[in-house]
């Protein structure tokens, strides 16, 4: 996921926002509004009472509770409900991956999402009371201080020995490529989270894919987002569209693993794993 281009601009945190719809009255002027006016990305029910609305900082001490951290020290404890939620996902993942059997000439690949699928953010959303500001982020990433999430780190290397190709797809801009591949495999920087390194793919791509800026998109981003704002690739089409891209090469794609359901969309995997992530929401 894009800590600095994608989740800047659209991320739901904890903090509600309040969208103010003006209705406007007058023949025909009241429905051509509503159907200009933009629409929040998150669809979701609006309260009736705030007996239906969890006070934002009772939430917040569930959310702290919940990673076993009451004190918010920014450490999630190893027996916490979140690590053994992300490490049951995790296993599921391994046993899928063990079982398979491959089909045809395709050689079997995984695709890993980064920020809270491989890397835990926990340790941010403290230090930022679920305030995303992409310096502050740009710190955390480059210097490379995210802790792996619990369980991932021993399934990936399990399918690395069972014959997997390892690719990782992230939002992230290219410029904190370095820095990511530094953070999830080891590097002397940092925390060294113990991944696999990511495979080379076949046309000599290092496997580690980070969001390009557009004015340099290949060929399969450029079709695949003519139609977006900008041609700008939303989540789903940037990544669905590098899976198919991979696909192509070759690859099956044995499993897909994010934390946002919008690395799992559109395709181009034969199985989905859904890490757990209740701090914010990508669409």
């Amino acid at each position: 996921m894009n800590i600095t281009s994608l989740r800047a601009p659209r991320r739901a945190a904890v903090a509600a926002v309040a969208i103010t719809v003006a209705v406007l009255g007058g023949a025909g002027v009241g429905w051509a509004a509503a159907t200009t006016t933009a629409q929040p990305a998150i669809k979701t029910i609006t309260p009736r009472s705030e007996k239906d609305v969890t006070n934002i900082d009772v939430l917040r001490q569930q959310l702290r509770n919940y990673y076993g951290d009451p004190l918010g020290t920014g450490q999630f404890a190893p027996d916490s409900n979140y690590a053994r939620e992300a490490s049951h996902v995790a296993a599921d993942g391994a046993g899928y991956l063990s079982h398979f059997r491959s089909h045809g000439h395709a050689t079997k690949a995984i695709i890993l999402d980064v920020d809270d699928t491989t890397l835990a953010t926990w340790n941010y959303e403290i230090v930022s009371n679920w305030a995303f500001n992409p310096a502050t982020n740009a710190d955390y990433v480059n210097g490379q201080l995210f802790p792996a999430v619990p369980g991932m780190v021993a399934t990936v290397k399990a399918a690395e020995r069972e014959g997997y190709a390892i690719f990782y797809l992230t939002g992230r801009p290219t410029t904190q490529e370095p820095a990511t591949l530094g953070n999830l495999t080891a590097d002397g920087v940092g925390v060294d989270a113990g991944y696999p390194k990511p495979t080379t793919l076949r046309d000599g791509e290092d496997g580690l894919f980070t969001k390009p800026d557009v004015s340099v998109y290949p060929d399969y981003l450029k079709a695949a987002c003519a139609a977006d704002p900008g041609g700008k690739c939303t989540t789903i089409h940037y990544k669905s569209a590098t899976r198919a891209h991979i696909e192509s090469l070759g690859y099956d794609i044995v499993a897909n693993f994010g934390d946002q359901f919008s690395d799992l969309k559109g395709g181009h995997a034969d199985k989905t794993f859904k890490l757990p992530n209740p701090n914010y929401y990508l669409p």
